[in-house]
């Protein structure tokens, strides 16, 4: 029998990988590549519309579809570390009453690693609209808030929300303290609570969690110790990827850990918050709040945005984050630019792309070393 060709027609999506076909069988020429990148343990930690893009490409990639022993593996491989300082909308108003932290984040990460019923996805995604009590609230907080109340405590309400899902890996909150973000401008003002730091519209000098000492969850902190990567962003700066890591004890895990840690930059600066901000302004405000994190890696988008895009950014006072590499590089972060951006009349992160960029990152290297 003649050998067969490789041919593109037999996986078009695939067309930056390699195939070798032989005797009817089709395989990678490189597996232990693809077999090094499904085994790697990722911590992802955020929050806002950020977290949930992440997460719905990394379980796609670490638990692909396939014969029972795939779908079991162990949901340590995916872990979300997420806020609970957001104070506003559904949630603030949970968290005012019943004096619990925040579920907003939680929900919707919940929901990207579903892979149950939709129904109950859409459950838990469903708002009430109206001008009743209910109005403006999220069902998946409300259910979130009774299991807290059923149960013995939010954390142990989130693990129930995930089984609920059926999701792929774990949603971990950061605290189960009630805290509070409070922010310092350069001017000596200062707010408190997430939703007044945007609406000051002055620059952050610093940002601080009360209480300082707030408690990691055992889960997050376990989740770390044994992660290959650790993934930071795309999230806000201030009021998404900050607040989780000044939970000292998650930044001091990280630090000690032998994880990579991928910075990824935010797209479009957020009005009132970065405004003007450049991707290495992104960097030195991590590193001045969490000296102890090193970021090894910076990954930047590298397909352009269109002009009828960004204009329409620039309407409500958001600008492309400017991400120059040799400013970056000279920070002691390797800088790698993949094209991530999705299609669409929204400026985002396609899931796919992120999730393979952010694998390739941990499979090219060996164990980072921490200087």
């Amino acid at each position: 029998m003649a050998e067969t060709k490789p041919s593109s027609e037999l996986a078009p999506h695939l067309d930056s990988c390699r195939w070798h076909i032989r005797d009817g069988a089709w395989l990678l020429t490189d597996p232990s590549t693809a077999s090094l990148r499904r085994n790697l343990q990722v911590v992802a930690l955020g929050g806002g519309t950020g977290l949930p893009v992440v997460l719905r490409g990394l379980k796609a990639e670490l638990f692909p579809n396939g014969p029972a022993w795939v779908r079991t593996m162990d949901p340590r491989r995916l872990t979300a570390i997420v806020t609970v300082a957001d104070d506003g909308g559904s949630t603030g108003r949970l968290r005012r009453e019943y004096r619990l932290p925040a579920s907003g984040d939680i929900r919707n990460c919940l929901i990207a690693l579903s892979d149950g019923d939709p129904v109950l996805a859409r459950l838990f995604d469903f708002r009430f609209d109206g001008e009743a009590e209910t109005a403006g609230h999220s069902l998946g907080n409300l259910i979130l808030t009774a299991l807290s109340k059923l149960g013995n405590g939010f954390d142990e309400a989130v693990e129930q929300g995930g089984r609920l899902l059926t999701i792929q890996g774990q949603v971990v909150p950061s605290t189960v303290q009630h805290v509070t973000l409070r922010a310092e401008f350069a001017d000596g003002s200062a707010v408190s609570g997430e939703s007044s730091v945007a609406l000051a519209r002055r620059r952050i000098r610093r940002m601080l969690l009360e209480p300082s000492d707030a408690r990691a969850v055992p889960q997050a902190l376990s989740a770390l110790d044994a992660a290959d990567l650790v993934v930071i962003g795309p999230g806000s700066l201030y009021t998404s990827l900050l607040p989780v890591l000044l939970v000292r004890e998650i930044a001091d895990a990280i630090a000690r850990s032998h994880a990579r840690v991928v910075l990824v930059v935010n797209l479009m600066t957020e009005p009132g918050e970065t405004d003007g901000y450049s991707a290495v302004d992104h960097l030195e405000a991590i590193q001045a709040h969490v000296p102890q994190v090193r970021i090894h890696d910076v990954l930047l988008n590298s397909t352009p945005l269109r002009r009828e895009l960004t204009e329409a950014y620039a309407a409500r006072g958001a600008a492309p984050v400017a991400a120059p590499p040799a400013a970056l590089e000279a920070k002691g972060c390797r800088v790698v630019a993949r094209p991530l951006l999705a299609t669409g009349v929204k400026i985002r992160h396609d899931a796919g792309k992120l999730a393979e960029a952010i694998l390739d990152l941990g499979a090219l290297d060996e164990e980072p070393s921490h200087v």
